[in-house]
Formats: structure tokens, C-alpha cells, sequence
């Protein structure tokens, strides 16, 4: 027999994570897609369930300095309607689903499914953002890169709940992001590519490049972002090729029921070479 426990305040949720072994459950998207029985029965839990989709303390996005905050909580649709965030953070969370979905998952569940084909997961890993983890003992943060330890696996402790996304605000003037699936909308991620930068006539001040679903965890590789600022405009389309060939050798994807590893390796090169070309250099 299951217990559900539903708290009023972060608090209350938090003394129940301490003294309670529970899975955390918020818009159940996928949780109850994973524990689903058969046709007409209640999904089989294996724990008891912390339900906090109602916490209201975690449905906030602030905006102080130079911090943008998004509480776990943030339902997807919610932050599309949000006018204060910068388009390239809503552009991953469009393809998301269907607006029933948008409209019961929350930023939190996206990023702690930690699935290798999780939308929103490229965006997070290219913006540097710091996961907020809270326990009834105190909070702490962990990059966004040390979080996610492979596919299902998080760094979050059985007395903790993420109550938090920390991303800095960065003005980017140049953005692309292609998702491949079996159809345009409510699709599986096939593979996902991810860009943003700062460009001006001609040097290239910051560029972030993140592959989704071509590895166990997001792919982005810093040296290689390095290598491209001091490129600069002018020759990037020249050293175009030599900077694929370096990302072909990064890139370790799978097959399975929804595509094979040479098509998802394939098709990323192709789409990181167009949106470079038609999206970041114009």
C-alpha cells in the first residue's frame, strides 16, 4: 500500500523527505508514464509518494542582478507565458510535448527524469546553470553537469527535494535549436542540437554548442567553444568542417526502437554545420 503524503509549505515537505523514504511527485508526466499498469489499474509506485505540485513557494521566477531564478515547480507552460525570459530559453520548451503536457510538467520533472533525450537539458547545459537542491538541513547547489550522472541518474539525496534553477543572465544576440522526431509535435527526441552565442561583425565574443540524445548525458565540449572564439566570423565557415570533425569524435549515440546511432550522429553534424551557417552567422 502506497501513502501519499501532500504538504502544504516547502518545510512541511522537506521534515517529510527527512523522515521518510518517498519519491518526489509533481506534474507525474513522466512518472506516470514509467509506472503505468495495465489498461484501467492506479500506476504501481514503489515508494511512497511526496506529492509538491502545489507548493507555491516553488512556482516563482525571480529576476534579481544578475540571476535568473525558476522554481521547480515553474509548470513549462508557465514559463513560455513568461515575458521577462529571453526567447532562447523558451525555444527548447515549445517542442515539448503537447500543451497538456506543457500545462502539467514543470521545469523540475524535465531536468530530474534525467533522460539523455530530455528537451530542455541542452539549453541547461550551454547556459551553466546551477541546480538548487534543499533538505531540511540546509541548501546547496551543483552545477547543472554534475547533477545528471547518466540517464535516470541525479545527484539528488533521498532527504532533498530541487527546489531551484540558478541561470546567469547573458545577452546573447544569436540562438538556433533543432529537435528530431518522429514528428513535429508530442515526440521523443530522436537528437537535439543547441546553440547560442555572441556575435558581432566580426569576432565571435561567446558561443555554447550542446548535442542532446547522442550520449548518455548532454554533450558539450568547452576547448572546442574556445577554439571558435579565436576564430572569430571571417574564418569560421573556412574551419567549419575541421570543428565537425572534432565534434564526430565527441558524439557516442545509441540505437534503438527510435533511430539508429549513424543517423542521430549524422543528422546532429548536419544540423550544428546549418545552424552555424543560417543561424549564427548571418
Amino acid at each position: 500500500m502506497v501513502t501519499t503524503y501532500c504538504p502544504e509549505t516547502l518545510s512541511e515537505a522537506l521534515e517529510i523527505r527527512e523522515k521518510e523514504s518517498t519519491m518526489i511527485f509533481a506534474g507525474g508526466t513522466d512518472l506516470m508514464v514509467k509506472y503505468k499498469s495495465t489498461s484501467g489499474a492506479l500506476p504501481q509506485f514503489p515508494k511512497d509518494i511526496l506529492y509538491i505540485g502545489n507548493l507555491q513557494e516553488l512556482k516563482e521566477i525571480s529576476i534579481t542582478g544578475e540571476w535568473i531564478k525558476i522554481g521547480s515547480m515553474v509548470k513549462l507552460s508557465t514559463l513560455l507565458e513568461e515575458r521577462r525570459l529571453p526567447d532562447y530559453i523558451k525555444i527548447p520548451v515549445k517542442g515539448i510535448g503537447s500543451p497538456s503536457i506543457r500545462n502539467l510538467g514543470t521545469m523540475g520533472g524535465n531536468i530530474c527524469n534525467a533522460s539523455p533525450a530530455g528537451d530542455t537539458l541542452p539549453m541547461l547545459y550551454a547556459l551553466d546553470v546551477a541546480i538548487e537542491l534543499s533538505s531540511a538541513k540546509g541548501t546547496r547547489k551543483v552545477g547543472i553537469q554534475d547533477f545528471i550522472k547518466g540517464p535516470g541518474k541525479t545527484d539528488i539525496k533521498p532527504n532533498e527535494i530541487m527546489t531551484g534553477i540558478f541561470i546567469k543572465r547573458t545577452e546573447f544576440n544569436r540562438w538556433g535549436y533543432r529537435k528530431v522526431g518522429a514528428r513535429k509535435a508530442n515526440a521523443i527526441s530522436k537528437l537535439s542540437v543547441f546553440c547560442t552565442a555572441q556575435i558581432d561583425q566580426s569576432s565571435v565574443r561567446d558561443i555554447r554548442i550542446s548535442f542532446g540524445s547522442v550520449g548518455p548525458t548532454v554533450i558539450r565540449n568547452r576547448e572546442i567553444e574556445k577554439e571558435i572564439v579565436q576564430i572569430g566570423v571571417a574564418r569560421l565557415k573556412q574551419e567549419l568542417g575541421g570543428i565537425l570533425e572534432a565534434y564526430a569524435d565527441m558524439l557516442s549515440p545509441i540505437s534503438d526502437v527510435r533511430s539508429t546511432k549513424d543517423y542521430r550522429k549524422d543528422v546532429s553534424l548536419n544540423i550544428l554545420k546549418e545552424i552555424i551557417e543560417g543561424d549564427l552567422i548571418l
